[in-house]
């Protein structure tokens, strides 16, 4: 307002940067669901698809290693863990009168490491399985010999090899353009004006001229999955209604889910309001922006790995945008000749539990490097019992892997042994941290940018 005139009439809008854009929707796909074949299948599969690439790599590292007694086996770890749950633990449960609490580790010192293929398993032994993090289900390589007991005493271990990672595209600092990875935005809970200020930031309403000319340069956001807070019967939530925090107070507000008892009366059960607001807030940034929008654990969609698209029926005001990407959890896609793979979080939760390690940084390094995005699929972890192959082996390693729903925001820049270069990047939930993570396409940089609703 306070512009001269012709300011006003000589500024031109920022045009959003457009970057090359590739997404294979089959990489994840379930086509036919069937579930009578055992999951023993999928192990098969996968030493199969990573024992030549572990081959490899173990030519390379123990070439000039001296035969006799020495030598190394490749299979499949198994860790034989005391505390981890099972079937049974579900019919136990039923002579308590109040059930234990889950437990936050799994990991104890009574735990035994083996590797096993078809011909059979080999008991493991030496203290290098106490300097290493192992995981039921890594196809890995060990180097080692026979001790007295009859175990495998272990001397080196090796991983898989990968494919060439292609080059990045040569670029300055921020001319590639940014991608924006948001995960645990809990729509349904508080937090709604630090929302807001994330969709005016993403749509350019926020910030001054030249900030508006940077976030033009967002070319992408990424949605890693809890889009939406666990459902909750009208009945129990005592929190306002946030269809009134986002305004949608108009006859087309969606009324709450109901069924009928077995006398007839209606019961309400949830509320749809959470999905409403979540299809109010996409409807707002696909006007302007491309989004990925992930499954999580409390989004509308199954639950087993990999999770499938949710309907974009569920987002009337949405879909009719095409930016909008329904797209599986894990997803992996192609920006501006950057690879990125990434999941909503629950590959790192399930392997935090079994480790003994504290920093879920590490978890996702370690995923990286066995070449696996959900190892303790399906030992501890649900996953579709898959006969074929198993999309969960990384081929090659991604420029930029991303982990969501993390409880703080955390990166690290992993240097493979072929000159690779890979960005992990944990992503934190939105609703308790107010955190996005911004990753710069032409260098990996990758920096943290908060919002907050604290009351000044």
């Amino acid at each position: 307002m306070l512009a001269a005139p012709d300011a006003l009439l000589s500024s031109t809008p920022n045009e959003r940067l457009v970057v090359p854009y590739a997404h294979d929707p089959t990489k994840f796909a379930v086509k036919d669901r069937v579930y009578n074949q055992q999951y023993a299948n999928l192990y098969f599969t996968r030493l199969d698809t990573l024992r030549t690439r572990v081959l490899e790599s173990a030519k390379k590292r123990w070439s000039a290693q001296p035969g006799g007694e020495v030598c190394y086996v490749i299979g499949t770890v198994y860790v034989d863990m005391p505390l981890k749950p099972n079937i049974l633990d579900e019919i136990t449960k039923e002579s308590w009168i109040v059930a234990p609490p889950p437990r936050e580790k799994y990991v104890s010192d009574e735990d035994a490491v083996v590797i096993e293929d078809e011909s059979g398993r080999l008991k493991l032994a030496g203290e290098m399985l106490k300097r290493t993090v192992f995981v039921t289900g890594t196809v890995v390589g060990f180097l080692g010999c026979e001790n007295k007991s009859g175990s495998f005493e272990v001397i080196d271990v090796c991983y898989p090899d990968f494919e060439l990672q292609p080059p990045l595209p040569v670029a300055e600092k921020g001319s590639a353009g940014y991608v924006v990875i948001a995960s645990g935005l809990n729509v349904g809970d508080a937090g709604h004006f630090k929302l807001q200020l994330l969709v005016e930031y993403l749509t350019g309403e926020l910030g001054c001229s030249e900030d508006q000319a940077e976030i033009a340069k967002i070319v992408r956001l990424v949605l890693a999955g809890n889009s939406v807070s666990q459902t909750k019967s009208i009945e129990d939530s005592k929190k306002p209604s946030i269809i009134k925090a986002i305004g949608a107070d108009s006859p087309h507000a969606p009324a709450p889910m109901q069924t009928k008892n077995r006398f007839g009366n209606e019961i309400t059960t949830y509320s749809t309001e959470p999905l409403h607001a979540l299809d109010v807030y996409l409807a707002e940034l696909c006007t302007s922006l491309d989004v990925d929008l992930m499954p999580g654990v409390t989004d509308p969609a199954n639950r087993s790995l990999p999770q499938q698209p949710i309907h974009a029926a569920i987002f009337p005001q949405a879909r009719g945008y095409s930016t909008l990407h329904c797209v599986s959890n894990p997803h992996g896609f192609d920006a501006g000749g950057v690879s990125f793979l990434g999941t909503s979080g629950q590959t790192v939760d399930d392997i935090f539990r079994s480790v003994k390690s504290d920093s879920r940084l590490e978890v996702a390094e370690r995923t990286l490097e066995w070449a696996h995005l959900a190892p303790t699929a399906p030992d501890t972890l649900w996953c579709y019992p898959f006969k074929a192959d198993d999309p969960f082996v990384m081929p090659t390693r991604p420029h930029v892997y991303f982990i969501g729903n993390q409880p703080e925001f955390e990166t690290s820049l992993v240097e493979g042994p072929d000159g690779s270069q890979t960005r992990v990047v944990l992503v934190p939930s939105f609703s308790t941290t107010g955190a996005v993570a911004v990753v710069d396409l032409a260098t990996l940089d990758c920096t943290p940018v908060v919002f907050s609703d604290m009351e000044l």
